[in-house]
């Protein structure tokens, strides 16, 4: 047994250093309150969600997020330009003007995503064409530590010699796997609506060397899923099950599940990254998955540290998946001072899987 008391499982570690050259985010839209978004579902389809959307809401304290449709059709797709490859392109655009860098200087172009535009071509390829970027691209199909086996990819590529940049990508557009109907039929669906947020984040990385900048190092990656049921899945549209029923795909969200696993997540990557000579009550703030608003509170005593010193933005963004990351690391660096220390601690409730890295502000 671990220290913790959990069997050891293996994990990936790396304790190379990448330099962060830039960040860049995009959100659809304005941002949509939890009022507007119940009142607008009541009105336009008939089902009384706006009591029991409100308590969840304010349990799982997400004020707005911004969504890629209009809710004006129970089936519907994102809006012109709030496509996932739509998102994916503009953040790139924005993290390569941080790094003073052209689509022509990346060496490699990774995405990951859970709601791709269609299944293939990958995603990423609809975002190469947008950015008009004619090097090579590889897309994981992961959700909320998509960010980490990323890095892993990332690590590899720029050790290449000549290497100048590669650049990784969250994005999601998960609303649109959503029927409104079924929020007065599945409680399930009722938290997905209120809890989930579309956007996408791009963070831009090169060779380590000896001029100052910003930094990732000890990435990890690991998985507790053996033998465990998904705690969210999108099954419907695999080749497994091609067929949707009901006109359109839906996550299942098995709540009780992720909330009985989930907490481990965090304990093992708190494990890994102690391993790695970086323990939580030592670095400057703390980077949780943004499953919701409360996660400060919630896992400042689990994790024996300050709650003041976990970052959370899932109260204005809703849990964004893919993106969630790299769109905290993000906002919270913009108003770092040079040598802040961050750990992100990523956990997904797919088959949950756990990973993270340390980042030093430069």
């Amino acid at each position: 047994m671990s220290s913790n008391g959990f069997p050891p499982v293996q994990s990936w570690c790396d304790p190379r250093a990448l330099k962060v050259l830039g960040m860049g985010t995009a959100l659809p839209g304005l941002p949509v309150s939890t009022v507007e978004l119940l009142e607008r579902v009541e009105a336009r389809f008939g089902v009384a969600v706006a009591r029991r959307g409100t308590a969840f809401a304010d349990k799982l304290k997400i004020e707005t997020r911004h969504i890629c449709r209009d809710f004006a059709a129970r089936h519907e797709v994102p809006r012109p330009g709030h496509t996932n490859p739509d998102l994916a392109a503009t953040a790139l655009h924005v993290a390569l003007e941080d790094a003073h860098l052209g689509i022509g200087d990346l060496a490699y172009l990774i995405g990951h995503t859970t709601s791709p535009a269609c299944l293939a071509p990958p995603n990423i390829a609809l975002v190469a064409d947008r950015v008009g970027f004619t090097g090579p691209y590889m897309e994981l199909r992961q959700a909320c530590t998509g960010f980490a086996n990323a890095l892993v990819i990332a690590q590899g590529l720029v050790s290449t010699p000549g290497v100048k940049a590669v650049a990784i990508i969250g994005s999601e557009t998960g609303s649109v796997y959503f029927d409104p109907q079924r929020a007065g039929e599945d409680v399930r669906q009722l938290v997905n609506l209120v809890q989930m947020g579309d956007g996408a984040a791009a963070i831009v990385l090169g060779p380590d060397d000896a001029r100052p900048s910003a930094r990732i190092s000890n990435n990890f990656f690991g998985q507790i899923g053996l033998g465990r049921t998904p705690g969210f899945t999108l099954a419907t549209g695999g080749s497994d099950m091609p067929f949707v029923a009901r006109g359109a795909l839906e996550f299942d969200h098995d709540c009780t599940a992720v909330r009985t696993s989930g907490p481990e997540l965090f304990d093992r990557g708190a494990a890994v990254a102690g391993a790695l000579g970086i323990a939580v009550a030592t670095v400057d703030h703390v980077i949780p998955h943004q499953a919701n608003g409360r996660m400060a509170e919630l896992l400042g005593p689990y994790l024996g540290i300050e709650p003041q010193h976990i970052f959370v933005n899932a109260n204005h963004l809703g849990n964004t998946g893919s993106a969630a990351i790299w769109l905290a690391l993000a906002e919270l660096r913009s108003g770092l001072e040079p040598g802040a220390s961050v750990l992100a601690l990523g956990a997904e409730a797919t088959k949950y899987m756990f990973g993270g890295f340390s980042y030093v502000h430069g």
